[in-house]
């Protein structure tokens, strides 16, 4: 089985990080890198010991030779953890970061302390709800991607107050690499938690922006209704990047749960 290479960013020593029990670790939505979580990381960083990841051929990761799965990428996270000497760790994602948290409290229950899914799904649409996107990657490269996204994963008013934040997060899809984003929308296409929901052992956290068009409340409510003992935190009045654009609420949605 392919394990991906991770490029990963620790708020403290890595030498702390060694037999320590408040290792956290984030993970970024498709397109973005480590940076997509720097408002919400003084909170986080204040009570956690937090590593950022990117996605393969995302930020600094390096671009991947072969295609994979995001049970792959999970793998990958845990022989990193494995690397840094932590025993056990809490968990977020965003968006296919969080489809990674369902792949992490499925398969490695002695691993995850808790895991929670941000703006993300149990199912993502199937191999051909990705065809479009993957052929305008292919023709045209992320960058023409940028014209449809903010309508799609920040607020009209998030949009109107805060161009600079999302034109961060705009960048950081215009240097992703573009066979590595194809290849992550491949590995959404192929992924499907639904079959294993009921069995998930670890407690998971939903949480969903109010008006997130790409992953929905319903999508959260989902998960929360079908993984035992899970529960739903809806974020008012955001969208799919809500990491951005309410990161002091998803800080607090995320402590308050990890502190259970």
């Amino acid at each position: 089985m392919t394990v991906p290479a991770l490029f990963t960013v620790s708020e403290k020593p890595v030498s702390e990080l060694k037999g320590a029990d408040n290792v956290l670790f984030l993970g970024n939505a498709l397109g973005t890198d480590t940076h997509l979580w720097d408002l919400a990381l003084p909170t986080l960083a204040a009570k956690y010991s937090v590593v950022r990841f990117d996605m393969p051929g995302h930020g600094q990761s390096p671009i991947p030779a072969d295609s994979y799965t995001l049970e792959e990428i999970a793998d990958a996270l845990v022989a990193k953890a494995d690397e840094l000497g932590v025993e056990k760790f809490d968990y977020a994602g965003v968006s296919v970061s969080g489809a990674i948290a369902i792949e992490l409290a499925h398969k490695y229950p002695d691993r995850i302390k808790h895991s929670v899914v941000v703006c993300s799904a149990a199912y993502m649409g199937g191999p051909e709800g990705w065809e479009e996107r993957i052929a305008q990657v292919k023709n045209s490269g992320t960058a023409s991607l940028v014209p449809m996204l903010p309508a799609r994963w920040f607020s009209d008013d998030f949009i109107a107050k805060s161009p600079e934040a999302v034109k961060k997060v705009l960048n950081m899809v215009v240097a992703t690499d573009d066979a590595s984003y194809i290849k992550t929308c491949e590995a959404l296409g192929n992924f499907d938690a639904r079959p294993f929901l009921s069995g998930i052992t670890v407690p998971v956290l939903a949480i969903s922006g109010e008006i997130d068009p790409g992953a929905p409340v319903s999508a959260g409510t989902f998960i929360a209704e079908h993984v035992p003992g899970a529960s739903l935190a809806v974020i008012p009045g955001a969208s799919h990047i809500a990491v951005v654009e309410s990161p002091l609420e998803m800080a607090k949605n995320i402590t308050d749960f990890l502190s259970k």
